[in-house]
């Protein structure tokens, strides 16, 4: 079993997310299951899913159209939202439907219909604890910072979306930047928004619209982006995201 998959969506066959109560869902392409769920979603334009919630944390990364949300607004491409679990929200599409990634952080993503299903009271406790249930950030509109090495090694800049559960940020790399041989201590997912990006002689080439998910304490390396660098979205399922050199800290796995 490897400890990292290389997923491209245009591979998967668009499916809809059947609904054993026969309300009407979405078209999703289904990438990954496990301790992350990874679906392309695809709404209609004027879809509308009635109030329901989520077991475990979502988060959205949105590529075409307008995604609605009540009380929050609007999002397009360019903006990534994240959903506690077990908040309860109306969300739908806009005249030109909406497609983004869903990630489960956690488990599988049923809806989970409020009319039908009470949220567990300790799930709704821990949400009540953990502060806001829902937040948003445009990746355009945030000041990027240099990435903190320990070591004092060299990083590329980062964009820090959400840096509490759920963490998420976005980085840039020049084209003639290397990330030597290093390891992450949680579960990571990358999505390649703009460019090209290799992670070492046993993975393929990832393109733009290509996902990867590597294990949790697995050693790779190095990272080298294409002739025209590369861009991409990074969520740690787990914990704050971290780096470490496989070199001076010995990789778990």
């Amino acid at each position: 079993m490897n400890n990292w998959n290389h997923i491209r969506p245009s591979n998967f066959e668009w499916e809809y997310f059947e609904d054993k109560h026969g309300r009407e869902t979405s078209k999703v392409r289904k990438l990954i299951t496990g301790e992350q769920y990874i679906w392309e979603a695809s709404l209609r334009p004027g879809y509308l899913a009635e109030s329901h919630w989520h077991p475990y944390d979502i988060v959205q990364i949105f590529l075409e159209g307008e995604f609605t949300a009540e009380g929050e607004g609007s999002f397009y491409p360019g903006d990534v939202r994240w959903v506690k679990a077990g908040h309860s929200s109306i969300e739908g599409a806009g005249s030109d439907g909406s497609r983004f990634y869903l990630i489960a952080l956690g488990g599988d993503i049923p809806l989970m219909w409020d009319d039908i299903y009470e949220a567990p009271t300790d799930l709704l406790k821990q949400l009540k604890e953990r502060g806001n249930p829902v937040g948003s950030a445009n990746v355009n509109k945030i000041t990027p910072e240099l990435f903190h090495d320990p070591h004092n090694r060299p990083t590329q800049p980062v964009k820090n979306i959400c840096n509490e559960s759920p963490w998420i940020i976005e980085t840039t790399f020049a084209p003639d930047y290397t990330a030597d041989e290093h390891w992450h201590k949680n579960n990571t997912l990358y999505f390649i928004m703009d460019g090209e990006m290799e992670f070492g002689k046993e993975e393929p080439l990832y393109k733009t619209g290509d996902i990867r998910v590597v294990n949790g304490g697995y050693s790779y390396g190095p990272e080298k982006p294409g002739k025209e660098g590369v861009t991409f979205i990074l969520i740690s399922n787990g914990g704050p995201v971290d780096l470490n050199w496989s070199d001076i800290d010995k990789p778990p796995i």
